[in-house]
């Protein structure tokens, strides 16, 4: 058996191929100089939200065609019956939870966003944290246990992400500089992983729908992003709005429609992502998103553009898209835990039929022997 192989590969994959795709191309586009927007954090937010407004596309097709199939559904049923099957008090409780967690969900990303504008300047490389606080989150709401390769990549990924800040001396700095706001930026990566997990949860148990969240949260992100943008220009003066105003040409409406549709087509690819498998595997795009920053090859880059590539794998392993087989590491990996049930239940099936051929075996040797008493 081969050292390393392939886990369970299917067509659910292409969503995170896609998002790997947007995450690095808007990475690659913060990296560039000649754009004002990309130095105003709020006015960024409030353009990646607006741009989840044109989820409501989407959700409206799906809402009609929904609404399609309900009328032919509550046409079979008996006009006595039809009140009680649009309207019941259980369905009314999990639209009014699913509901409340969608708005809890926005609000979450809306604090973290800010926490991101005020951390604006932190270099250190807090992400790698996320698929640790992830996974406990995770298991907090799903009750999905870790096992050897889980720890073993959580481990080696930390570590990592630690020397790659240590060599760039980007941890050194922030502490000495800015350990407030390095604080902020850990609860940060707290925050946004627990809204990954409630939209996760939202999808999964709550029925809800990737386009409904996504609306959401751009409304109500919006709408409190442009009363903390007024705030902003009277009282903190952390972007500069009339420079970038007066300065806005055609570069900066370019620099807006990339950053919309980058970031749109990520936001929806880790949603889909989300639904199709764990908050976990959303840190494979991320992950892959931050070669872009190291891309000029230069000496210390190439470094780090290695260090990266082994947290991808390290990635790829802990979600189960590469195993390791070796020391029992892909033991107790979903698609093993499958292959034995798939055996245990064949072994019951054959168990069960001859356990049934000998019931048959006995009772033929019972009616023999009625058959001697009898003659």
């Amino acid at each position: 058996m081969a050292l390393i192989s392939l886990g369970k590969i299917d067509i659910n994959l292409i969503p995170i191929l896609i998002g790997c795709i947007f995450c690095f191309l808007n990475r690659l586009l913060n990296q560039y100089d000649g754009a004002l927007l990309l130095k105003n954090a709020i006015l960024t937010n409030i353009f990646i939200s607006i741009s989840k407004l044109f989820t409501v596309i989407p959700l409206l097709i799906l809402k009609f065609r929904s609404n399609k199939v309900s009328s032919s559904e509550i046409q079979s049923v008996d006009s006595f019956n039809k009140l009680e099957y649009i309207y019941t008090e259980k369905n009314i409780e999990i639209v009014q939870y699913k509901g409340r967690l969608i708005l809890l969900s926005a609000v979450i990303f809306f604090v973290q966003s800010i926490f991101f504008v005020l951390t604006f300047g932190i270099k250190t490389n807090s992400w790698i944290w996320n698929i640790l606080i992830t996974s406990i989150f995770y298991y907090w709401f799903f009750k999905i246990k870790l096992f050897k390769h889980h720890y073993l990549s959580i481990i080696i990924i930390i570590l990592i992400g630690f020397i790659i800040d240590l060599v760039l001396q980007n941890l050194q700095k922030d502490i000495s500089d800015n350990l407030t706001l390095l604080l902020f930026r850990f609860l940060r990566e707290i925050l946004y992983s627990f809204h990954d997990v409630i939209n996760k949860y939202i999808m999964e148990k709550k029925f809800g729908s990737i386009y409904e969240i996504a609306l959401s949260n751009g409304i109500i992100t919006l709408i409190l992003l442009l009363i903390f943008a007024v705030l902003d220009y009277n009282f903190f003066g952390l972007d500069d709005y009339e420079e970038y105003f007066n300065n806005f040409n055609g570069t900066e409406l370019l620099v807006i429609f990339w950053v919309m549709i980058t970031q749109l087509g990520l936001y929806l690819s880790l949603m889909i992502t989300n639904r199709n498998y764990t908050p976990c595997h959303l840190f494979i795009i991320f992950v892959f998103g931050q070669l872009a920053y190291y891309i000029d090859f230069s000496g210390i880059s190439i470094i780090v553009l290695l260090c990266l590539i082994f947290i991808l794998f390290m990635a790829l392993i802990f979600n189960e898209i590469i195993e390791l087989n070796f020391c029992g590491l892909s033991d107790n990996t979903k698609r093993k835990i499958s292959e034995r049930a798939e055996i245990d239940s064949d072994l019951d099936s054959m168990i069960d039929k001859n356990s049934t051929i000998n019931s048959f075996d006995d009772f033929d040797e019972n009616n023999d022997n009625n058959d001697n008493i009898s003659s």
